[in-house]
């Protein structure tokens, strides 16, 4: 190892007497909780790691650390140990040495081929000697002479023996008896802390090992079943575990499950679904259930539940997906040993660590602030009051090309600021119900965006807990209820929502239409479009168009045309749309045209789409008729009624709305081009418009 050597410290050290052997003596007994000795460590080696034997174990192993192999000793005897990759920092800082004395905090013992090994969790270097103190020997040669020179030792010692090791390594003689010979590497093995009681529910590696897991799966008791409370010292904290350990039972909570997922490739297809576990450690882990365990648990597992869960496999936790607080992740099958116990209040809800809405706008976006993740997204957890729902809608994913349901909340807490989060998938199918009539809402886990302004939107890992019982709930209660839902506070909008349906500004995030050309908007330097919110008032709608002011678009209302892509019309006059590559005998029109707005400060060009123009012509007509391009074509260019088409554009002209506007540089020719794109049209309500007017020039 390389770096700076501490310099050794003379003083006298008091190793533990006996230290080694009633460190392998105490490992199962209540002793051992309680049980540090003072040891010295008289060698240490570099071990390289087992080279992979397959490209999956490549890919798991690409963040392989150095691993160190130490020998202990008690001034007497020896022992063969390792040190855990999460303290490797003691030797590659040299906080550690040889000959260095340390007193053992935690620990595991293993049995490897018949031999001790501790598997060293935590400890404490209490100085740095230049000799090794004594001469000692191999733990089980000195056992061995023990043995010879007293036989009294295993006779008159042997209930002793036989209760401190009847589940593990006996030790006697020369030899640790096992029953049965232990595999490498702990799955037979003892804890120094928290070694799960040999009961019912932790006998997946025991009792359930030797039975007939077709049996088990099939039996007629149900799956998860209660269990009276134990004490907290039978489980391991999930804090606590770690790859050697494989006997462990946790006690948590259940914060968040996913829906079923399903997969399917070369290898075969399945199903899988994840949640999140707390303990009162305050430290939470990710669970997946694979195949048949889907069938088994997914519907008797239910979130803010507590369970007891035993049986699983560790391994180290993807962070670009997991962003649990838990190095490890687990891994159930259906052999998984899960029992609900009772809530006593020991385990939180859930651990948030809140920043407020008002702070959204500092944090940079797509880094590790503000709780992100280390995968390049930034996480944020947030509470606030649901001020306002939007209906449920649907985007197509570039991605899946499948449909995803969609629904946006605006969020308000009391730092006097809102935004806007979008709940996705099947949350948001029942989105208006849940968070009708205003709410508190804890949101953890979700992703920090610059769209629109700033915006959070829901995760496949993200956690949505109504009325939650934490003090900042209470906060923002009161907040809400003395000044918030009054309009005595100015609320600050982080969120330019985009598109028909999105939520309109207020009128404090409003600008003008010189805001245009005076910010510079649409030139930001990564690219992105920029977002506007003005009331104006259309002057000139650009109707005047070969074949009217549409698009011939594909009649299929499915996936994947929905009636967006254009479709050409062919000789015998059906219709092939290239993005379904199916004909049609019709079609379908939506609209596009540029128009004029003003305000009293500018001018400026914007293009609509179909919905603003149908909701601008339509509500501009007072027409009970909504007027699509459709019903246009078929009354005015089929029908000849030509009066009817310049009246409906003509009083349309001259009216006052709120707009938002996407704004981007986009390339014309050779030329860069700024385009504004109106995405949101609503009508003017006069009466509002003054009450916020006066107010402005009160507050100035």
């Amino acid at each position: 190892c390389k770096g700076d050597v501490y310099t050794p410290t003379i003083m006298t050290v008091q190793l533990t007497p006996n230290g080694v052997q009633q460190l392998i003596r105490k490992t199962e007994t209540a002793d051992a909780q309680n049980y540090s000795p003072t040891l010295q460590i008289i060698n240490i080696k570099k071990v390289a790691s087992a080279k992979p034997q397959s490209q999956q174990q490549l890919n798991q192993n690409s963040n392989n650390v150095d691993r160190f192999r130490l020998v202990l000793s008690d001034g007497t005897a020896y022992v063969q140990g390792m040190l855990a990759t999460q303290v490797n920092y003691l030797v590659t800082q040299r906080t550690v040495v040889e000959n260095s004395v340390v007193e053992l905090k935690d620990y595991i013992i293993n049995v490897v081929q018949n031999r001790p090994v501790v598997i060293v969790l935590s400890m404490a270097n209490l100085s740095n000697l230049n000799h090794k103190v004594g001469d000692p020997v191999d733990v089980l040669a000195l056992a061995k002479s023990s043995n010879n020179s007293n036989s009294s030792y295993s006779n008159n010692n042997h209930n002793e023996n036989r209760n401190n090791y009847s589940s593990g390594p006996s030790y006697s003689g020369n030899n640790y008896v096992n029953k049965p010979p232990p595999p490498m590497y702990g799955q037979q093995q003892q804890r120094s802390n928290n070694t799960p009681p040999k009961n019912n529910y932790n006998s997946y590696n025991s009792t359930a090992a030797n039975t007939n897991t077709n049996n088990r799966y099939l039996s007629s008791k149900p799956p998860v079943q209660p269990m009276s409370n134990a004490s907290s010292s039978m489980f391991t904290p999930i804090s606590k575990l770690n790859l050697y350990a494989t006997r462990w039972t946790i006690r948590a909570r259940i914060t968040n499950k996913s829906a079923i997922r399903t997969w399917s490739n070369a290898r075969g297809e399945g199903k899988l679904f994840s949640m999140d576990l707390l303990d009162d450690s305050g430290t939470d882990i990710r669970a997946t259930f694979f195949k048949e365990a889907v069938d088994r648990f997914y519907d008797t597992l239910q979130v803010d539940h507590v369970y007891t869960l035993s049986g699983g496999k560790l391994k180290v936790a993807n962070v670009q997906w997991n962003t649990c607080a838990s190095q490890f992740e687990i891994t159930f099958d259906q052999n998984a040993e899960i029992h609900q116990v009772g809530d006593d209040g020991s385990i939180s809800q859930q651990v948030f660590e809140f920043v407020s809405i008002a702070s959204l706008d500092s944090v940079e976006v797509n880094s590790t602030q503000g709780g992100g993740s280390p995968g390049g997204i930034t996480l944020v957890d947030v509470i606030g009051i649901v001020k306002s729902v939007s209906p449920v809608g649907t985007v197509l994913s570039r991605r899946t090309q499948q449909e995803l349901f969609k629904c946006d909340l605006t969020i308000v807490d009391d730092s006097a600021a809102e935004v806007n989060l979008t709940v996705w998938g099947e949350e948001a199918k029942t989105a208006e119900s849940k968070f009708a009539n205003q709410p508190i809402v804890a949101f953890k886990k979700v992703r920090l965006s610059d769209y629109n302004g700033r915006s959070l939107g829901t995760t496949n890992g993200s956690c949505i807990l109504l009325n939650p019982r934490i003090s900042e709930a209470e906060r923002v209660r009161t907040w809400w209820m003395s000044s918030g839902s009054r309009g005595s506070v100015s609320i600050k909008s982080l969120s330019a929502s985009g598109g028909s349906s999105g939520r309109k500004d207020s009128f404090d995030n409003r600008k003008s239409v010189s805001a245009i050309k005076m910010e510079n908007l649409g030139h930001s330097a990564d690219g992105k479009p920029d977002w506007i919110s003005f009331k104006g008032t259309f002057t000139f709608l650009k109707k005047e168009k070969e074949g009217g002011p549409w698009y011939t678009a594909c009649a299929n209302a499915e996936e994947p045309c929905k009636n967006r892509f254009k479709v050409t019309q062919t000789n015998d006059g059906s219709w092939i749309c290239d993005r379904c590559s199916q004909q049609r005998p019709n079609c379908v029109r939506r609209y596009i045209f540029s128009a004029c707005v003003t305000d009293d400060t500018s001018t400026t060009w914007v293009s609509l789409f179909n919905e603003q123009a149908e909701n601008l012509l339509t509500s501009a007509n007072g027409s009970s008729e909504n007027l699509t391009a459709d019903y246009m074509y078929d009354r005015c260019f089929e029908n000849s009624d030509f009066e009817f088409f310049e009246n409906a554009f003509h009083k349309a002209n001259y009216t006052d709305w709120v707009m938002k506007c996407r704004v981007k540089s986009e390339p014309l020719g050779e030329e860069m081009r700024v385009k504004t794109t109106l995405y949101g049209l609503y009508p003017m309500d006069y009466v509002e418009e003054s009450r916020e007017l006066l107010k402005a020039i009160k507050a100035m």
